[in-house]
């Protein structure tokens, strides 16, 4: 069985929006083309810790599968939050600091306006989704199971390749008047370039308006490719 994690792009947002069976995202036309059973595990406007949490449960649950193909998230700053509302509900919600995707939801926007302005930065939205990357992929290697990771958007890749030479982390001491720095080019490192597809999903997607999910021409097209990178691994299913 393949498993499938990831946001809109990977669940086929746009298909299902048009009034098409999400028999055309990519989860669906690799089910149909390999003649396979998958657990797809996608979900609209998911954050990199959610995809994460759901891969490592699949990982340790009794109905694990044989391949993971894991698609992190487009919105690289995007995080799984227990917040409490206005009216004092307390609820689970993908957090997505971007001016574009306010919400009926006046708590979300305010709590999306506030991240966006004072917690976006290039290094902390590296940091915070290369901890997930390496987690998940030790924990798939130790249970010797084999997996893809792919990418949504080229942020996080963009910010990798700019890393690979030194990542400092430099923290002053709120007590002690010092600042510890922390070499974290081990950590950079150890992310396994060769379960990586460098061609992310937005480059198969209209460049003219790349903030659009993929049309069910481009799901075929990425899906096209997703199986050319993976098929020797597919062979030893």
């Amino acid at each position: 069985m393949i498993y499938f994690g990831g946001d809109s792009f990977m669940y086929g947002q746009s298909i299902k929006d048009n009034g098409v069976d999400r028999k055309y995202a990519v989860p669906q036309r690799v089910q149909k083309l390999l003649n396979t059973s998958i657990c797809d595990d996608s979900q609209v406007s998911s954050s990199n810790k959610l995809i994460y949490l759901r891969a490592l449960t699949n990982v340790l649950s009794d109905e694990s599968c044989d391949y993971y193909v894991i698609m992190w998230s487009r919105g690289v700053d995007r995080r799984l939050e227990h917040i409490m509302g206005y009216d004092l509900k307390e609820r689970w919600v993908n957090i997505i600091p971007c001016s574009s995707h306010e919400k009926d939801d006046k708590i979300r926007n305010d709590i999306n306006k506030l991240v966006l302005k004072h917690l976006v930065t290039d290094e902390s939205s590296f940091l915070n989704n290369l901890i997930y990357m390496v987690s998940l992929q030790e924990m798939l290697k130790k249970y010797n199971k084999r997996y893809i990771f792919c990418y949504a958007h080229n942020e996080f890749l963009e910010l990798y390749k700019r890393y690979q030479d030194g990542f400092d982390l430099d923290v002053k001491d709120d007590v002690e008047d010092f600042t510890k720095i922390t070499n974290l080019k081990p950590l950079v490192d150890s992310l396994d370039s060769k379960n990586i597809l460098f061609k992310s999903f937005t480059e198969f997607v209209n460049v003219e308006y790349p903030n659009i999910h993929p049309n069910r021409q481009e799901c075929k097209e990425f899906t096209m490719y997703l199986l050319e990178e993976i098929k020797d691994e597919i062979k030893r299913r």
